[in-house]
């Protein structure tokens, strides 16, 4: 029964997360007048607690060098793995994709559980002017919700996952020492609502069947 199988659908669902807000940019206006400083915002898989100690801790390239983290950035991570008994569907209809545009042979999956899968994005930003810039760039996007495709097995080459922002917390002030780095941290919770499933069967289909043979010996006068 539990044979070993990997279809990678909550590895490949982080990913298409993040890929959301991979595009993000500030803009910082010159005092000098020239032109103005376009930032694309970079974006990392980490936890909150675990991001604020690399930007407050410099890394060291070597003994004498000494680097800083540089803002705004971003960062964001699964929170969250639950079941949704209100999208269960009829186990006794598998699902079917057609394999490489051929009729006679088809992907199917026979188990699968839909579930809620919760993320958490933060914004780090040093000026409160990058957070709103940052911010206006995502909330329009999720009125109610966000669709994505993803291809999550050879069944489910074209799943459409519905993301829906639950909650924000903007402008956040992270307080340290004196000595620390002042960092503006905001946060947003989403609820992707997607599907793990189980292995998928290459089986082949019935394309045509011998009425003939069937037939023989009935007698079809009525």
């Amino acid at each position: 029964m539990f044979n070993y199988y990997y279809n990678q659908n909550l590895r490949k669902l982080v990913l298409g997360f993040g890929s959301l807000f991979s595009n993000l940019y500030v803009t910082h206006a010159n005092p000098d007048g020239g032109s103005d400083l376009t930032i694309r915002v970079p974006i990392a898989y980490a936890s909150q607690e675990k991001f604020i100690r690399r930007l407050l801790e410099p890394s060291s390239i070597n003994d004498g060098i000494r680097v800083e983290n540089q803002l705004p950035r971003l960062s964001y991570i699964m929170t969250s793995l639950l079941p949704d008994s209100t999208r269960r569907r009829n186990r006794n209809t598998p699902l079917r994709s057609p394999n490489n545009g051929s009729c006679l042979n088809a992907n199917i999956i026979t188990e699968e559980i839909p579930v809620n899968i919760g993320f958490s994005l933060y914004i780090y930003t040093r000026h409160i002017d990058d957070t709103l810039q940052i911010v206006e760039q995502i909330m329009p996007f999720f009125n109610p919700e966000h669709v994505i495709n993803i291809g999550l097995n050879g069944a489910q080459t074209d799943l459409k996952i519905p993301i829906v922002m639950t909650s924000n917390n903007i402008s956040e002030k992270y307080d340290g020492d004196l000595s620390s780095r002042r960092v503006n941290i905001s946060s947003f919770n989403f609820i992707a609502k997607s599907y793990i499933f189980g292995p998928v069967q290459n089986v082949t289909q019935i394309s045509s069947i011998a009425i003939a043979g069937l037939t023989a010996g009935i007698n079809l006068d009525f």
